[in-house]
């Protein structure tokens, strides 16, 4: 797989099923499109910032030095063969809209942005964007979570529901989870444990739970943050 710094008239088209084309290469983008490497996808990486493009120049199928705010640019790069687009414009409000519309407008069937603030998530949820995220208040709302409950870690869902992992309470230890009865008393399930080799097993009705196994518990927040203080 070829990678290298590219200009949009030398671009390779890898505009593929499991491609995606990451728009905005800061922290945010950077880190989101070296993940999507990482796990074997293809990235096509656009910054206007020509130092940011030359420190991808090797890292990312491709990077490209282009202004995103131009339509005929995206056409010239391709955009509009994306089935995922990801605008991870965020400092400059005006330059993430402009190019989630374009973006939109070339009819990339899935497009993801980053909004930095609540009115700039409105705004981009108007245009249509599929999927707005605000990676600084989703991890403050995540931390808020860990820091007031007794979670090693803790992923919301939906709003209102959520994935928590945290060490098997006493009551639910020596016994079954059918005889704990979870799902009634608690009102959560408990979906997977790790056992005393370090591996995830998924549970079922006859698994026995002991002290030192770590659980993932699904359900309404605050149950799920309710047994997790259970002692």
């Amino acid at each position: 797989m070829a990678r290298r710094r590219s200009s949009p008239s030398s671009l390779r088209r890898i505009a593929e099923a499991d491609s995606v084309a990451v728009i905005g290469l800061g922290r945010f983008g950077t880190s989101l499109a070296l993940e999507l490497m990482d796990t074997g996808t293809e990235v096509l990486g656009i910054d206007l910032d020509d130092a940011i493009v030359q420190a991808m120049n090797g890292r990312l199928s491709q990077a490209v030095r282009a202004d995103s705010t131009k339509l005929e640019v995206l056409e010239e790069l391709g955009i509009g063969e994306f089935d995922r687009v990801v605008v991870a414009v965020g400092a400059d409000i005006k330059v993430s809209i402009l190019t989630a519309s374009l973006v939109l407008r070339l009819g990339v069937p899935v497009v993801w942005a980053k909004a930095d603030d609540e009115q700039h998530a409105l705004i981009l949820e108007q245009l249509g964007v599929h999927r707005v995220l605000s990676p600084e208040r989703d991890m403050g709302r995540r931390v808020a979570h860990l820091v007031r409950g007794s979670a090693a870690d803790y992923v919301e869902i939906d709003p209102g529901y959520a994935m928590v992992k945290t060490a098997a309470p006493a009551p639910v230890q020596g016994i079954t989870l059918a005889e704990a009865a979870v799902r009634s008393s608690y009102g959560v399930t408990v979906a997977a444990y790790r056992d005393g080799d370090g591996q995830w097993q998924n549970t079922e009705a006859g698994t026995t739970l002991h002290a030192g196994n770590t659980v993932l518990v699904v359900g309404p927040t605050a149950r799920v943050e309710g047994f997790a203080q259970l002692r």
